[in-house]
């Protein structure tokens, strides 16, 4: 720490000792690609989920939230910064290694948990990083349990990080693991300074080749007897592209029978689906739809993180902080599980599907008072929102986050009336978006198709009309919002529709001919150490 951020910590520690008492504690527990409609809290009548429908009922719960992109990786920079990808530099999932050994990704700008840190918080991460390198902790976190890498191939016989020690989890279920985790931190509270948990769950996590494999925890055996009604859709053309162009002509040719002109089959009838590892990740994803161990998989895990959020409001009891602690549930990011005939993330398709299943994520916030308890709020908010709203909620409201396109909603977690803007926005590399109240306008690079629907009379968003000369008027208006907001946003470095790039990766498997291709003096996605952010 150099001596301008260690002077401001001094004082913010003094100023906080004699108001520790007062400082809430913050627990912000984020899933992995799980979508709001997994929750009984936003009418899912099929996945137990009753600790988290508890804390909705003691708390707020935001129906139109969104993540600021399709993968992980970014959001959850997001969540910590404030930023959007064009700001951080973080476009896709990263890699588990890089050359420089401690590397970190957004180690440059101001995040949420050395804000907290250098305030005085006693700071935790349990769970999935997946910004960096993971071995020794960063960004202000003092408890540090993870795991070596990012993508998710099994909940058992991992090896897990446990501050500064690797060892496999042989016996216990990951998502078990970090509950554990995280309850022993509370208990290690003292009391004499407030704390921040970010608990990083990496379930449900419906990707494959995990999702479509034999689940292995406790609630699989209830779920085999109540298979959860997921949608049941044909194919959509962007996963059938997507799974083309990632295979071979021999791939294609036994797919494309198996799947009957891409129609959706019975996979007790057909045989046709299960987990391939030997096939693309297209090929793999198709696999999931109809489904029914994909189904049973998805909803068990989910039910699986219920069990922990609930054992984690329990060691908030009995430690006696349960009233002087913001809880947060969220996602990453959403992910389809049917809709559309798509399954997985933005990346998961080509072009990259932007539908309401890939952006739009739970955010239930349990405040330290009871004036909103129960609430519903329709108002449109962001992941970039997240930070200044737990700065503001934490007595922090004067700390500026530079640059940042969020504003924070503190009023209302706390019951009361707050207007804010009423549009949100979302980039993963070649696609970006707008979602206002009426509308949603997707806009795509390299010539890919736009897209327009409108939300009030097309909620699922079955309808395109972009293209219909009736609306041309409502795309050429949003397009031009997309663009300004961009523009005065998006660090050139790191913008892709001006010819920036990405830290580490930009698009998966360097698939980044087209960029190459358009901007002539285009950068690589580049790994270079960085100046740790300071306050001075």
């Amino acid at each position: 720490m150099n001596r301008g951020r260690a002077l401001i910590a001094l004082l913010l520690v003094l100023q906080g000792a004699v108001l520790a008492d007062d400082r809430p504690n913050i627990v912000l527990i984020v899933t992995d690609n799980q979508s709001e409609q997994l929750l009984g809290a936003y009418g899912n009548e099929d996945l137990l989920t009753p600790n988290i429908d508890a804390l909705a009922e003691q708390g707020v719960t935001f129906e139109r939230a969104y993540a600021t992109s399709g993968v992980c990786s970014p959001t959850r920079a997001t969540l910590l910064t404030g930023l959007l990808p064009s700001q951080h530099g973080v476009h896709n999932g990263l890699p588990s290694k890089f050359e420089i050994p401690d590397y970190s990704a957004v180690t440059e700008f101001r995040s949420l948990p050395q804000t907290l840190a250098d305030a005085g918080y006693s700071t935790a991460l349990v769970g999935k990083y997946h910004l960096g390198v993971p071995q020794e902790a960063q960004l202000g976190f003092q408890f540090w349990v993870t795991f070596p890498t990012g993508h998710t191939t099994s909940f058992r016989d991992v090896d897990v990080i446990d501050n500064g020690k690797t060892y496999p989890l042989q016996e216990e279920h990951l998502t078990d693991f970090w509950t554990r985790k995280a309850e022993e931190f509370i208990r290690q509270q003292s009391g004499d300074r407030p704390f921040f948990l970010y608990l990083a769950y990496n379930g449900p996590y419906n990707l494959p080749p995990l999702v479509t494999r034999e689940p292995e925890n406790r609630h699989a055996d209830y779920y085999r007897k109540n298979v959860p009604r997921f949608p049941q859709e044909p194919v959509h053309p962007y996963l059938r592209r997507a799974a083309i162009e990632d295979s071979d002509v021999e791939d294609v040719l036994k797919e494309q029978k198996e799947y009957r002109e891409w129609g959706v089959q019975d996979a007790e009838s057909t045989g046709a689906h299960g987990a391939a590892p030997e096939l693309s990740y297209g090929w793999q994803t198709i696999h999931a739809l109809n489904n029914k161990t994909a189904m049973i998989n998805l909803a068990s895990e989910m039910t699986m993180i219920d069990d922990g959020v609930g054992r984690v409001l329990r060691a908030l009891q009995e430690h006696g902080v349960d009233d002087n602690t913001i809880v947060i549930f969220t996602s990453d990011q959403s992910s389809a599980f049917g809709q559309h005939g798509l399954w997985g993330n933005s990346s998961w398709a080509r072009p990259h599907p932007v539908y309401r299943e890939h952006m739009q994520i739970p955010l239930i916030i349990r405040s330290t008072d009871d004036a909103a308890a129960g609430s519903r709020v329709a108002s449109i908010v962001n992941q970039y929102d997240i930070f200044p709203t737990l700065l503001d909620l934490a007595g922090m409201r004067d700390i500026e986050i530079e640059s940042s396109p969020g504003s924070s909603f503190a009023r209302l977690v706390h019951g009361e009336t707050q207007t804010l803007p009423e549009e949100a926005y979302f980039e993963y590399i070649t696609a970006r978006a707008i979602v206002t109240r009426d509308w949603k306008f997707i806009k795509r690079l390299f010539g890919e198709p736009s897209e327009l629907y409108h939300l009030q009379t097309d909620p699922a968003e079955n309808t395109n009309l972009f293209g219909d000369p009736g609306y041309a008027d409502v795309a050429k208006q949003l397009d031009e919002r997309i663009d300004a907001f961009f523009l005065q946003h998006a660090n050139p470095v790191y913008d892709p529709w001006r010819g920036g790039t990405g830290k580490a990766i930009l698009m998966y498997s360097e698939r980044n001919e087209r960029f190459e291709a358009a901007f002539p003096d285009w950068r690589a996605p580049f790994v270079e150490r960085l100046q740790p952010f300071s306050d001075r």
